[in-house]
């Protein structure tokens, strides 16, 4: 069945019309006569039945119905020239792409593998993309994903990244060493993330007890505000050890119990399914799993 859509040139005509508000300079844009630029507009306006400028001397202006064209028009033409672009370098193995990751975990984990990378594969640009919950995981937006939870994940190719080690942190200060009686914990403020709330549950229940109470202190949204908020004796916390193991070293942070964690749920790395078999995101993706038992 055909489509009923204007050709792709009359479009590109009236979003350079409508960008520079005058035929002529939409018709040096588009490298057209500014009479056969003209016969665009007039043919997108006979197609949609709609007046879309007006003309004012050497100016145009938009129309109510050309404002809602632009603005649904504009994002469709950003995206279909995306995946030009993105089908042009398919097989390219250099260029650029995208990796989304939660920002503590980018910063304390995903940077320092970074570095190596870029000097390993000096011809790759690597951005990185920030989520702070796997909802807003865009597949449009990255080429690759690092979450943390369980599969599946539906339009995307799974990998698993490495396990999560939890374990209870505070502050020196707070605790002089670490406590014995995992209940007594709970004398001091629980902080939690609010992305994982059962994280305290899970934790008691690998150590084989019980939660004595449910958790009672603040919540914080992301994890380095957390991790600062432990360290400066607001209570404690039941944290990914991947993430406070510079504070650990430190002695910034001590351990509050040594019972350590790992749970069933790991960290995954995420491939579109419509990017797989593209050259220079599977080689990032190869090189990120072999890395990533190392930590």
């Amino acid at each position: 069945m055909r489509r009923k859509i204007p050709p792709i040139s009359a479009l590109l005509c009236f979003e350079a019309a409508a960008r520079s508000g005058s035929f002529a300079q939409g018709a040096r844009a588009m490298n057209l006569s500014q009479s056969a630029f003209s016969r665009q507009i007039q043919g997108l306006e006979a197609q949609t039945g709609q007046t879309l400028f007006k003309r004012e001397r050497q100016r145009v202006q938009l129309t109510g119905a050309g404002e809602m064209l632009l603005q649904e028009l504009a994002p469709q033409l950003e995206a279909l020239e995306a995946t030009f672009y993105r089908l042009r370098t398919r097989d390219n193995p250099y260029g650029a792409l995208n990796i989304g990751t939660y920002p503590t975990l980018g910063s304390r984990w995903l940077m320092p593998h970074l570095a190596r990378l870029a000097q390993d594969q000096p011809r790759l640009t690597v951005n990185t993309i920030t989520y702070l919950d796997n909802a807003q995981v865009d597949a449009s937006l990255v080429d690759l994903a690092i979450v943390q939870g369980d599969p599946p994940w539906p339009g995307f190719r799974a990998d698993l990244l490495m396990p999560e080690t939890l374990v209870a942190v505070a502050a020196p200060g707070l605790l002089e060493a670490p406590l014995q009686d995992a209940a007594r914990l709970l004398d001091h403020p629980a902080l939690q993330h609010t992305t994982r709330p059962l994280s305290w549950q899970i934790w008691f229940e690998d150590l084989g007890e019980a939660l004595p109470a449910r958790p009672a202190g603040p919540l914080f949204s992301q994890f380095e505000m957390l991790i600062d908020a432990v360290k400066y004796g607001h209570g404690v916390a039941i944290l990914p050890e991947l993430l406070v193991r510079r504070e650990l070293a430190e002695g910034t942070l001590i351990l509050a119990h040594p019972h350590r964690c790992t749970p069933a749920s790991a960290y995954y790395l995420l491939t579109p399914q419509a990017k797989a078999g593209t050259s220079r995101i599977e080689r990032v993706r190869a090189w990120l799993l072999e890395q990533a038992p190392s930590g």
